[in-house]
């Protein structure tokens, strides 16, 4: 069984730490991919925090040829967004006298 989250944004440090222990990976969706997405859902096994509602809540799903997915962190604790965001901000200052800002 695969372990995967998926969220829009990137999720934190003490989480993306977890993700090695426990297996996991978080995954992103590209834009436009909710139709493919849905059409994958074979059945809700489950649903926690319902109270939060249905967009914050965390729901567990069987699915079949789900994806794509871009892998944002990996069961290494790689985190893509971190990275993107450390080299961006290295380039910052760069750019913006590139721009003239």
């Amino acid at each position: 069984m695969s372990r995967l989250i998926i969220k829009k944004d990137g999720l934190g440090e003490e989480t993306t730490a977890a993700m090695p222990k426990f297996g996991m990976v978080h995954g992103v969706f590209t834009g436009g991919a909710a139709v493919p997405a849905a059409k994958a859902i074979k059945s809700v096994k489950d649903v926690a925090w319902l109270d939060l509602g249905m967009a914050e809540a965390m729901w567990v799903l069987e699915v079949e040829d789900f994806g794509l997915l871009v892998v944002a962190i990996d069961s290494c604790g790689n985190n893509l967004f971190r990275d993107v965001a450390e080299k961006a901000a290295l380039r910052r200052d760069a750019i913006y006298r590139k721009l003239g800002l």
